[in-house]
């Protein structure tokens, strides 16, 4: 992987330096040519990319590989005018919708990426990106509208060039928010960068004074080294980890800073109506563009803020195993599903940590909180697919599973019971805790509530706790790793008359 990334590396330096030679030598249809080239390698780099990395999910890709045509039929349009009309301008039906479209589909791509990449903080990197969109509010305002007017450039150019600037800094906020946190996506993230920074660069040059024939060579420049960058980005061996980041348990969901977003929200329509309290026109333009860009994505936060407080109330905030509430939930479809004659029995799994309290008062509610994560990681991966894990509080988790029978549910047990008697590394000490595991298989054809089960699974629990504690003459306690002995679960049929006895009593 080392030797890839050099490799694109050194390819890019020498693309790099190729077209900076063909800019500053070469005629004006020689760098059109040049700008039409570079989008076409991008787009063709990062479909390699995608294929020689096995990128699981290409779909943001895909959508920057269509970006690149549309803005490659741009410049298509740009190419032709240079061959045909001696450096001139091509009409603006060949160059607008495509770049507009574009720009879209790079924003929508970008914001697919960052949210994949930071799920926890997805609410956050909207902000970013709306800040991003709202901060070019007034570089348009202040900076590019003035020489754009005087220049006398159309309502149509106008409108390419604020799009621009909105979606490109929108992108730039969303990927700062993202490169807080990576490592392994690092020169994945420095290319991106480089292209929205040589593009934003290219786009100020060429609205901010002339930019035609000798003096088109930087920007035209700048576009084209951004387009090769994007390509690297996506045939760099890091866009595996920025396509597929490690998703990690635990860590609070981010709040929503009303403040913060609603200070965002003002700043554009201030910015555009600005001149009309001096007694100049309003930014009609600025006043409609923006809230286009802006306003979805203040819908899709929302949309995240509920589905973050859905997760709230029904996961547990430390170690995201689901809570009582969701499990009991699914419970209830299971139960009714299986007296409606479901193949299968039902099975519900007590876990209880023998020896976490003396960790948690000797060490503290960090190294207990470290237990508690690496327990929850453990146990979701001994159990099947499709079976629900949850932590009910303190030291107490749960897994209940449909289609099961005594040997899969004496399997998953002990499953469960060894990895969680592994031990746990924690700021250079070595702790350890076991696990007192009851198991509850309820085959008979009728509802039950879920109450019930989960009553029976804790009092066969705490009969193996006392069963094996009374053999030893102790009670299970975190020892040091060579003084550690492992509970094995205890595994018990109910049948139909012994669980309605139970429940009765």
């Amino acid at each position: 992987m080392v030797r890839a990334g050099r490799t694109v590396n050194v390819a890019f330096v020498f693309l790099a330096a190729v077209f900076a030679v063909g800019y500053l030598l070469g005629s004006v249809p020689v760098r059109t040519g040049l700008m039409l080239l570079s989008g076409i390698l991008a787009a063709v780099a990062i479909a390699a990319g995608m294929r020689w990395h096995r990128v699981t999910d290409q779909r943001p890709w895909v959508l920057v590989i269509i970006a690149l045509l549309l803005l490659t039929v741009g410049n298509a349009g740009w190419f032709m005018a240079a061959l045909l009309r001696d450096g001139g301008t091509p009409p603006d039906v060949l160059v607008v919708p495509p770049q507009l479209g574009g720009y879209v589909f790079m924003l929508a791509a970008s914001l697919m990426i960052v949210i994949r990449h930071a799920p926890r903080d997805a609410g956050g990197t909207i902000d970013a990106a709306v800040w991003g969109v709202a901060l070019a509010a007034p570089a348009w305002e202040f900076l590019f509208r003035p020489n754009l007017l005087r220049g006398g450039m159309g309502i149509a150019g106008q409108f390419l060039v604020l799009t621009q600037l909105l979606v490109l800094l929108g992108i730039c906020g969303a990927l700062l928010r993202v490169a807080r946190a990576s490592s392994a996506s690092r020169t994945c993230l420095n290319y991106l960068f480089a292209s929205l920074g040589l593009t934003i660069l290219g786009t100020a040059i060429v609205n901010m004074g002339p930019a035609t024939g000798e003096a088109g060579s930087l920007p035209a420049l700048c576009f084209a080294i951004g387009y090769l960058s994007l390509g690297a980005a996506g045939m760099h061996p890091s866009v595996k980890h920025l396509s597929e980041p490690v998703t990690r348990l635990g860590g609070p969901i981010p709040k929503m800073r009303l403040g913060m977003l609603g200070s965002a929200l003002v700043l554009i329509p201030v910015c555009g109506g600005l001149g009309q309290l001096l007694g100049q026109p309003a930014d009609g333009l600025l006043l409609t563009v923006a809230p286009l860009l802006s306003i979805p994505l203040v819908l899709v936060r929302i949309s995240r803020l509920k589905h973050a407080l859905l997760y709230q109330a029904t996961h547990d905030e430390l170690t995201g195993l689901v809570n009582r509430r969701r499990l009991f939930t699914e419970m209830h479809k299971a139960i009714a599903a299986h007296a409606g004659g479901a193949p299968g029995d039902l099975a519900l799994i007590y876990c209880d940590l023998n020896g976490f309290k003396p960790i948690n008062d000797e060490y503290g509610h960090e190294a207990g909180d470290a237990i508690l994560r690496a327990t929850a990681t453990r146990i979701s991966d001994a159990v099947r697919p499709g079976d629900v894990v949850a932590r009910i509080g303190g030291d107490e988790f749960l897994i209940f599973g449909a289609e099961a029978d005594d040997a899969t549910v004496r399997a998953i047990g002990d499953r469960v019971a060894r990895s969680i008697a592994a031990p746990v590394t924690w700021n250079g000490q070595t702790l350890q805790v076991t696990a007192a595991v009851g198991t509850v298989t309820w085959t008979e054809r009728r509802l039950v509530a879920p109450d019930d089960l989960l009553a029976r699974a804790d009092e066969r629990m705490y009969a193996d706790k006392r069963s094996r504690s009374a053999q030893r003459g102790q009670h299970l306690r975190a020892e040091r790793l060579d003084e550690r002995h492992q509970v094995l679960p205890h595994v018990v049929q109910v049948d139909a008359v012994e669980a309605e006895s139970g429940i009765a009593s």
